[in-house]
């Protein structure tokens, strides 16, 4: 009896002194806890991030929803009905051909034989749905989709470059498949997709409003992949690749209003043309509205190339009372805006600048970034009646009869006379001036190339 008076004295001892302790040292036994149990929660959501050495990270830069997707996005999970090839021609995707009526209004699309979603089910033309203005579409069995369109477009099956999932999913028909999709008020924030193929790396898009920030996602490590406009500030990264490429579907070009009583002068928008020091612009020198890497790209165009004595005459025979011209420039080209209006002012003129968020309605000349579309039909751009797009408020009746008959030729012979044709006209008349294609840079990790290289092109 006495040892086991002992051993319980003993256990009253160390009870009451561990009762002691965590009554005194609570406050540092509860912050301890807590920090314990903070950076466990940590470590374990960092695991995913430090093992998964087989994702890919790509940021792109703007802000959409599930309607406004560019193509490129969602080009790993699933393909368009129409692709095109790199001189903007129309070629079979997920199609293996089609037709196009007499009078140019229907087209009916053929599936090509053994196509599967990502479900394993087959791909039947029922399950595709698409939403095309104005466009009644008709799926006339398994295996062909009709287009009746009110008017023929001979550039309509580009618009079918668009991709393609089965109805009301995400199954596509690409190597990889969308297994999460993260939204904030509709706007997307990240999609995450697997591929079909386990030796093909996931991948992992996130979006950002501004390259400001994507940049920053870039060099905290965030982000491994990034297309960007400038990349002065990451050029001397060690780490990184730079990769530099023309991007052939943009166009910066000075737009003049042709509504406007100053510029409303051609001899006028021929000397502002000739003035500029084109060749210092950080991209390929453009000499119309058409991509030179463009089936109907006409190379025979006037050039502008700089020439400050034909400016000087032209602006002279131009008999101009007010040399104060106001040049707007959207967000991002306020350098290219400074050397433009360096370049007029060597001819006496007195240029103010002001920066816009978006294209205004009102502007005498206007900076710019144009994106062009993959056919050479630009009907929306330069045909007078198209008021709203039509940002010069420019009128030729030429112009808007080639606009007019190109648009609905099916022969690509005719078709590219024509659009030569409206190229040579426009560019003479100068209700703009076309500066470049800008370069787009490919920035990425090092530790990722080999990743990288194994994505479908």
């Amino acid at each position: 009896m006495p040892q086991q008076s002992a051993k319980i004295r003993r256990l009253k001892f160390w009870w009451h002194l561990s009762y002691a302790y965590l009554k005194r040292y609570q406050l540092r036994i509860l912050l301890a806890l807590i920090f314990f149990l903070l950076t466990s929660y940590s470590v374990y959501k960092a695991i995913p991030n430090i093992f998964r050495s087989n994702m890919i990270t790509i940021g792109y830069v703007g802000t959409y929803n599930l309607q406004s997707l560019p193509s490129d996005v969602l080009s790993l999970a699933t393909l368009p009905l129409i692709s095109k090839d790199n001189k903007g021609r129309a070629v079979p995707a997920l199609a293996s051909h089609w037709t196009v009526s007499e009078d140019g209004k229907t087209y009916v699309i053929f599936l090509k034989d053994n196509l599967e979603w990502h479900d394993g089910s087959v791909v039947e033309a029922k399950d595709i749905s698409l939403a095309i203005k104005n466009v009644q579409i008709t799926a006339l069995n398994n295996k062909t989709i009709q287009f009746k369109l009110p008017n023929p477009i001979a550039s309509f099956p580009l618009a079918l470059d668009t991709p393609v999932f089965k109805a009301n999913t995400f199954y596509g028909t690409g190597e990889f498949r969308i297994v999460d999709l993260k939204q904030i008020d509709d706007v997307i924030k990240k999609i995450t997709l697997h591929p079909k193929d386990n030796n093909l790396p996931r991948v992992e898009i996130k979006f950002y409003p501004n390259e400001e920030q994507a940049i920053y996602a870039l060099k905290i490590g965030e982000i491994k992949v990034l297309a960007v406009s400038n990349v002065k500030e990451l050029e001397k990264w060690p780490n990184l690749n730079v990769k530099k490429e023309i991007a052939q579907d943009e166009l910066v070009s000075v737009f003049y209003n042709t509504s406007d009583s100053l510029f409303s002068s051609k001899d006028l928008r021929q000397a502002l043309s000739y003035s500029i020091t084109k060749d210092s612009f950080d991209g390929q020198t453009a000499t119309g509205p058409i991509s030179s890497n463009s089936w109907a790209y006409n190379p025979n165009v006037k050039k502008y190339e700089f020439n400050q004595a034909k400016a000087k005459e032209l602006l002279a025979k131009a008999e101009i009372k007010d040399k104060n011209i106001s040049l707007s420039y959207t967000v991002g080209l306020k350098t290219i805006a400074e050397k433009i209006k360096d370049d007029w002012a060597y001819l006496g003129l007195n240029v103010n600048l002001k920066e816009e968020k978006g294209i205004p309605k009102q502007f005498q000349a206007l900076l710019a970034i144009d994106k062009l579309p993959s056919d050479p039909d630009q009907y929306t751009f330069w045909h007078s009646t198209q008021k709203a797009t039509n940002i010069t408020q420019y009128t030729n009746v030429k112009i808007d009869k080639l606009l007019e008959d190109a648009r609905v030729t099916q022969n690509e012979d005719e078709r590219k006379a024509l659009y030569q044709d409206f190229q040579r006209f426009l560019t003479e008349d100068a209700p703009a001036t076309f500066l470049y294609n800008p370069y787009k840079y490919m920035v990425s990790y090092k530790n990722v190339d080999n990743l990288l290289s194994k994505l479908p092109k």
